[in-house]
């Protein structure tokens, strides 16, 4: 959530889903080792295979769309949707039965297409007052799914190029750093701590996004 919108900086939007989808594999097996004993398996497997399902349409609209426009539309509704978490109103589409395998789907959509979208999950998971541990292990499960599908998806499709394969293997040393330190800085956080920082960190994340497709337009 946070590399994704600083290196649309740097690099073209196609380069950096495929970098930051396959660099995350990494570090999501490395938290569901760490979160082994709260891992909600029977919750998430579901999601995760919505998830999947949403991969192949995923991959077409980041292979012939223009996704700028899509990007700012869902990062200002994700502001929306983190606000209305923050003060405790949960939106209808997050309160429906069915609104897990909904938007696992979507996101899996999202993240394969625009690496923008995972924060649906971030919310949909806070608004059911998921432990710590347990949400950081379900989104890990469901994005090692995912991630996996969309990244056998690169290779079939030749978007594996070499000099993205370079940046890849760069990417995993300050990942790796990253996931170090967070892994002492959520251990000293409580549940409500946790959750607030959660809601600040998509908030501020997703204004930079903002900023850089209103730059970019």
């Amino acid at each position: 959530m946070t590399s994704t919108p600083m290196l649309l900086f740097v690099f073209d939007p196609q380069t950096v889903v495929v970098v930051v989808n396959t660099v995350s594999l990494v570090l999501f097996v490395l938290i569901i080792i760490q979160t082994r004993s709260s891992l909600p398996i029977r919750q998430i497997t579901p999601i995760s295979i919505s998830g999947i399902l949403g991969v192949p349409f995923g991959i077409f609209v980041l292979d012939w769309a223009d996704t700028s426009i899509l990007r700012l539309g869902i990062t200002i509704l994700i502001i929306l949707l983190t606000l209305a978490v923050a003060i405790n109103r949960q939106s209808p589409i997050l309160d429906r039965k069915f609104a897990g395998i909904f938007v696992g789907f979507i996101v899996g959509i999202l993240i394969t297409s625009t690496g923008v979208g995972a924060i649906f999950l971030v919310l949909f998971l806070l608004a059911r007052n998921w432990s710590k541990n347990a949400m950081r292990g379900g989104l890990s499960l469901y994005f090692l799914f995912l991630e996996g599908a969309a990244v056998l998806s690169y290779l079939i499709t030749g978007m594996m190029t070499f000099e993205r394969i370079v940046l890849i293997s760069i990417s995993i040393i300050p990942a790796l750093m990253g996931f170090g330190l967070a892994s002492l800085v959520v251990s000293r956080m409580n549940e409500d701590m946790f959750q607030r920082v959660v809601i600040l960190v998509i908030i501020i994340t997703s204004l930079v996004v903002i900023v850089r497709e209103i730059i970019a337009l």
